[in-house]
């Protein structure tokens, strides 16, 4: 049983918005900013053209869920904010698949899949 004193706590939906759209910042400037610029080097089918256009991948992501985590854990009812750093390890492993794999032919330009998803049609 609860006591009285007890004050149900939880986030609301502007301010998780805001913490996605803060989060969202640096991906958008460097997947749609650094990488206008970049797309010569990224869309080249060479190693030094994945690795470019994965770091920046993985930068813009690795950014995205440690912004997030830092706008919850700003939060002092909320616990274990430790789990929005969890899709870190993901992408890094990723990153590492992508070129260990590239020998292999195993390895994938992110910038290369996404300029076909948007202009192949």
């Amino acid at each position: 049983e609860r006591s009285s004193s007890h004050v149900k706590q939880e986030v609301e939906w502007l301010y998780a918005f805001d913490v996605h759209c803060n989060a969202f910042v640096p991906l958008f400037v460097l997947l749609y900013g650094v990488q206008l610029f970049l797309l010569p080097v990224v869309l080249g089918p060479s190693l030094l053209s994945l690795g470019v256009s994965n770091t920046l991948f993985a930068m813009a992501f690795g950014w995205y869920f440690y912004i997030t985590h830092l706008g919850y854990r700003a939060l002092p009812f909320l616990s274990n904010t430790e789990v929005f750093l969890f899709p870190i390890a993901a992408v890094l492993g990723l990153y590492v698949f992508n070129f260990v794999g590239y020998p292999f032919g195993l390895g994938f330009n992110a910038s290369r899949i996404m300029a076909y998803i948007y202009f192949e049609s």
